[in-house]
């Protein structure tokens, strides 16, 4: 994960490499989120070789507001 300034969505760049196993490359990425508990929102493959995953990096409320 980079390690650049971002809000709350972060759009991370994953350069496949199409000589390896594509799958294990993106479980990876996507592993990596999980590790920083961010919540995966959407996936673009626009080009072969790069795909974008689009994480939020807020935990979820599940709508529960702490306002009093």
């Amino acid at each position: 994960m980079a390690g650049d300034q971002h809000g709350r969505y972060y759009a991370q760049e994953l350069a496949v490499d199409q000589s390896a196993n594509i799958r294990e490359q993106i479980q990876s990425a996507l592993d990596e989120g999980d590790r920083h508990e961010w919540h995966l929102v959407g996936v673009s493959d626009v080009m072969a070789e790069h795909v974008i995953l689009f994480w939020d990096t807020e935990r979820p409320s599940f709508g529960i507001s702490h306002r009093q």
